[in-house]
């Protein structure tokens, strides 16, 4: 296996950590547009990037600070949150951003 499959394969947390860290630029720069424009698409994108962004930092760092057995040990509720929660925040964060682009387009469009 080449080194770089290799790193891929099994270095899953250092890429991981550079999609969170691309998120957290995605945040500011939805935050900045929306602060300096003040559109509600702007502001739409601001949500929808920071709910991104945490849905992604939950399913990064739910191993690594809650166990599978202590996740398991908390019961059937805890684990279907687990399993909600990120997912949820990440499609409508996703729709946050894309609504948001969409309307920040219009809004543009409307001040010309």
């Amino acid at each position: 296996m080449t080194a770089f499959l290799e790193f891929l394969v099994q270095g899953t947390l250092m890429i991981d950590m550079a999609g969170v860290l691309g998120l957290a630029m995605l945040a500011m720069a939805a935050i900045r547009l929306a602060r300096r424009e003040h559109s509600w698409g702007g502001n739409m994108m601001a949500y929808g990037a920071v709910a991104i962004l945490l849905g992604r930092v939950i399913l990064v760092a739910t191993p690594y600070v809650l166990p599978p057995m202590t996740l398991a040990s908390l019961g059937p509720v805890a684990v279907s949150a687990h399993i909600a929660i990120p997912s949820i925040l990440l499609s409508f964060g996703l729709a946050g951003v894309v609504w948001g682009l969409w309307g920040h387009a219009r809004w543009l469009q409307d001040e010309r």
